[in-house]
């Protein structure tokens, strides 16, 4: 868009303020309201914030030990760069609207450690190698009839979940008392733009699933982010509270899980109706890739302390390597049955991850199958909980699965070694304010410190 058309854009629309929407390393929205001729003078650098932004935790705590390196000044500047093809007018704030952005440096560099940048980068990696991807995410949150301030109050226990108190899929009774929320969270992201399928009770208390439409990575994961913060907006203004929190109750916990297919020249190259059950050898090998880096992807995709509490057997979430038809107890469940439907989906993710780093750490591990024209190991066929020895048992803790991904010198490659470096010192960062902050880091039930530090912001 060029300066006239924003200028023009601006006005025609009455804009007051623009927004905009950085993305931190646990995915939080993060950024500025702006005026608009503040917003156009600040182009194409965007307006500076702190360093800090990508140095501190989903708590506010600042690893002080990651400032200066991107900005060159303790606590100093870098940018946000405004992706105009974002620019959208917010439903619920007249005259306000919102951009996302990507983190740069003060002479307009991409940082290599901004979430979003990282994401682009692995793109075009995979447009390197011919071909592009579609993801789509399903969300699960859990909504609450307290508000924030009741549930925290409350200490985030005990809360009154919004549906009927028996935890039944689908169930439309629940549905019907969770829907004037989920028809005002659709009404705004309509206005914003972002493509949803369905949305549907599920099986935890108060839970509910809102199924994206698949898209280009980069977009995919805009749309996840922006959802999500929608989610919280309506639960301020309807007087609700809401999380994504990996295990906010003892009940079945949050996932995320993702969609995912491979193109080249816009056709569809995960179905070959001439290979055995219709998965191509592009499929098997993408599937043995992500296979082959699943312990390190972990850290990725389950990237909390309270995350891992899901990763137990008969739970929902998977808890091993492991991949197969229809199976959605294995960490990949596979769809080949025909060319328009032909995915994976990645059942690993935790409902509190950073979109960004997820679908970058997909990417990165199909692309090592494909280099290394790796073959996957037998589909599992049964359920894949508690198969035994033999079976490859995923990481089971924060710290476990942030070794496992510094090991895969593959991944690090793909992903780069800049963000890696970083994302592992924030994980470890988290395991450890979480060792100082409670007694038993083996407690059995959630505790407190969790429900502090990541019930609201996760």
């Amino acid at each position: 868009m060029k300066t006239d058309e924003l200028t023009s854009w601006l006005a025609d629309n009455g804009v007051r303020m623009v927004r905009t929407e950085g993305i931190s390393i646990d995915g939080l929205s993060v950024g500025k309201h702006l005026s608009p001729g503040k917003f156009l003078r600040s182009l194409p650098l965007g307006p500076a914030v702190s360093d800090a932004v990508l140095a501190a935790d989903v708590a506010g705590g600042v690893n002080i030990g990651l400032l200066g390196k991107w900005s060159g000044g303790f606590l100093g500047d870098i940018h946000q760069s405004p992706d105009l093809s974002t620019l959208v007018m917010l439903a619920g704030r007249p005259g306000v609207a919102s951009c996302i952005v990507d983190h740069v440096d003060v002479a307009g560099e991409p940082l290599p450690v901004c979430p979003r940048v990282t994401l682009q980068r692995v793109q075009q990696e995979l447009a390197q190698r011919g071909f592009e991807a579609r993801l789509g995410f399903e969300i699960e949150a859990m909504i609450f009839q307290e508000s924030f301030a009741e549930a925290r109050a409350k200490g985030y226990r005990e809360l009154q979940s919004l549906g009927v108190p028996v935890p039944v899929a689908y169930l439309n009774q629940s549905a019907h008392l969770q829907a004037p929320f989920m028809e005002e969270v659709t009404r705004r992201l309509d206005a914003l733009a972002v493509e949803w399928e369905a949305w549907s009770d599920e099986l935890a208390l108060g839970q509910v699933e809102l199924n994206l439409a698949p898209a280009d990575p980069l977009r995919a994961a805009d749309s996840a982010h922006r959802a999500r913060q929608v989610f919280r907006e309506v639960a301020y203004d309807l007087d609700h509270s809401v999380t994504f929190m990996g295990k906010p109750t003892a009940a079945i916990g949050n996932g995320l899980h993702i969609h995912h297919s491979l193109l080249r020249d816009g056709t569809p190259v995960f179905h070959d109706a001439e290979a055995p059950e219709g998965r191509s050898e592009i499929m098997r090998h993408w599937m043995a890739g992500l296979l082959a880096t699943m312990d390190g992807a972990v850290s990725l995709l389950v990237p909390t302390v309270n995350a891992y509490r899901r990763m137990v057997d008969f739970a929902g979430a998977p808890t091993t390597a492991t991949w197969g038809e229809e199976n959605k107890s294995a960490a990949l469940r596979v769809v080949s049955r025909s060319p328009g439907v032909a995915r994976i989906e990645h059942r690993l993710g935790s409902g509190e991850l950073n979109p960004y780093v997820a679908a970058a750490g997909i990417l990165a591990g199909g692309m090592v199958g494909l280099d290394e024209a790796l073959e996957p190991p037998e589909a599992t066929t049964r359920m894949a909980w508690a198969m035994g020895e033999g079976t490859p048992v995923l990481p089971a803790k924060l710290s476990a699965a942030a070794d496992a991904l510094e090991a895969d010198e593959r991944m690090i490659g793909l992903l780069g070694a800049e963000f890696v470096e970083h994302w592992i010192k924030t994980r470890r960062w988290e395991w450890q304010a979480f060792c100082n902050g409670v007694e038993n880091v083996d407690a059995a039930e959630i505790t407190l410190w969790e429900l502090n530090r990541y019930f609201e912001l996760s």
